[in-house]
């Protein structure tokens, strides 16, 4: 898991950094939001009185929780129909 953590963290940074140019702070929201959802990141913006991000950080989660179900929805089937490993 941590691991897991350390490869989202460290692509954000390169691809945010590297070619978006973003400010570090919207990289850190766009993790917390993709890791913990929005009211983490929400929550991480209002501590860190990042006021202008406090919307930002809640529909980046809100779009997360949105996609992954999808994706999750139309995957789920497939996954079902593949052999299981030892039966």
């Amino acid at each position: 898991s941590f691991l897991q953590i350390l490869v989202h963290f460290g692509f954000l940074l390169a691809i945010g950094r590297g070619v978006c140019r973003l400010p570090p702070r919207e990289l850190y929201l766009a993790s917390n939001a993709n890791v913990g959802g929005p009211t983490t990141a929400a929550a991480m913006a209002q501590a860190k009185e990042w006021k202008r991000l406090v919307l930002p950080a809640l529909l980046i989660g809100i779009l997360g929780y949105a996609s992954a179900t999808a994706i999750a929805l139309a995957l789920g089937p497939v996954l079902l129909r593949l052999p299981l490993i030892g039966r």
